[in-house]
């Protein structure tokens, strides 16, 4: 399971194309293409507050490329969770041949239903994004998000993803990050559990020395990016994009 380096918010597959031409051909890390969605933009409504980065459900597909350097992630937000499972199974259907997987950006979903759609669409890689609320309800303990993944998501997920910005381009704190990534590391570990390990929170090209601090304990670390690669009118900067993806691949090489 390569890690990644991850651009969240994109369009058009032109804009995929874009980064790809970036991309060395024997990068040791994919490229993250993730779109944004949510009960919104799955049932035709007009999107959210965040027209220019989530997509309307039809182009997705077209956004989603066959390329050997890509992981095709659509990022799932949703309050009403009592269809949760057949918005999910909506969404896959929805989102073409080349997904690869889903992002649930909701604090903790239940793991039955994780169970459920890991059996019907077993190829469908699931990260679980830590994000504000998330944090809230394990009181921002390190020690309770390790046991809660371990008593609850042995096996349902392949990722964990700590994002405490949510898109906003909060920068996240380095040292705090640790103590939660050396928490889930630890129980990996201890109890064999097989998820890669991910962060996110206010990255570009000019704050990457976050990521550059974790490396040296965490060096299969993925990140991801999405609030500060936006231009003033919330489209997707290609320039910065494309200055972000570059440093990446050049800290990640050393």
């Amino acid at each position: 399971m390569k890690p990644y380096i991850g651009i969240t918010g994109f369009m058009s597959g032109d804009e995929v194309r874009a980064m790809l031409n970036l991309m060395p051909k024997n990068c040791s890390r994919k490229l993250m293409v993730g779109v944004l969605t949510d009960w919104r933009t799955l049932n035709g409504l007009t999107p959210n507050k965040w027209p220019n980065r989530y997509p309307a459900i039809k182009e997705i597909p077209g956004i989603f490329t066959d390329h050997p350097v890509v992981l095709n992630i659509a990022h799932y937000h949703t309050r009403e969770l009592t269809t949760l499972h057949w918005q999910l199974e909506n969404l896959v259907r929805s989102c073409g041949p080349n997904l690869h997987g889903l992002q649930l950006n909701i604090a903790w979903p239940h793991p039955m239903l994780l169970k459920l759609l890991r059996a019907k669409h077993p190829g469908v890689d699931i990260i679980l994004q830590i994000g504000d609320a998330a944090f809230e309800i394990i009181k921002h303990s390190p020690e309770r998000l390790a046991a809660k993944i371990t008593e609850e998501y042995d096996g349902l997920i392949d990722r964990v993803l700590l994002d405490p910005s949510g898109g906003t381009g909060k920068e996240f704190d380095p040292a705090e990050i640790a103590e939660y990534l050396s928490a889930l590391k630890k129980t990996r570990l201890d109890f064999g559990l097989n998820f890669g390990l991910g962060v996110a929170g206010g990255l570009s090209s000019k704050n990457l020395r976050h990521v550059e601090l974790l490396l040296s304990e965490f060096p299969d670390l993925s990140i991801d990016a999405e609030g500060r690669l936006r231009n003033p009118d919330d489209h997707l900067d290609l320039r910065e994009a494309g200055k972000y993806a570059r440093k990446a691949i050049d800290m990640f090489s050393v």
